[in-house]
């Protein structure tokens, strides 16, 4: 478990009952491309058909331990989050991973959705002996930033820079 992960208890829960129960995460697979694309254009509310198919298809692609994954409440995937190891980048040595994108359902948010996915993507990343996972997120997504603060994502002591090229 994160050492900064804000642990929230639920008094709703019987003796060995868990948070996440009820919710299967698994591999994501090419068949959740439409589910997916479905759940981003609910947040987003942009069509990125051809960025997921992208995604998907270098996800499958990519060896070992699955760091992509589908979550699905009665089989309906209603969540996922994809995910690259990377072996030292921009002259550091360390294996880290990075979420290239998360998304959950707007109807099953608030149901540890989320919570599932980054405890399963935690533990395949553990497996792989990764010290760290990357994100980056808009400055105005308040919802994603809150959930990943709970889940223990704190700022990086780096700063990414841009430089806009003219068309």
């Amino acid at each position: 478990m994160n050492p900064h992960e804000t642990d929230i208890v639920d008094l709703d829960l019987k003796p060995g009952e868990s948070a996440t129960d009820g919710i299967t995460v698994r591999e994501l697979r090419v068949e959740d491309l439409n589910r997916l694309v479905r759940i981003d254009r609910a947040a987003t509310g942009v069509d990125r058909l051809g960025y997921y198919e992208k995604r998907i298809e270098t996800a499958l692609r990519e060896s070992g331990i699955r760091v992509s994954l589908a979550a699905e409440i009665d089989g309906l995937v209603v969540g996922f989050v994809i995910g690259r190891v990377y072996h030292g980048e921009y002259g550091h040595m360390d294996t880290f991973a990075t979420i290239d994108s998360i998304g959950v359902d707007p109807e099953f948010r608030g149901r540890r959705v989320g919570r599932a996915l980054l405890d399963q993507l935690i533990h395949n990343l553990r497996g792989l002996r990764v010290e760290r996972i990357q994100t980056e997120v808009e400055w105005d997504q308040w919802d994603l930033l809150g959930f990943l603060r709970t889940v223990g994502f704190r700022p990086a002591p780096r700063i990414a820079l841009e430089y806009a090229l003219a068309p």
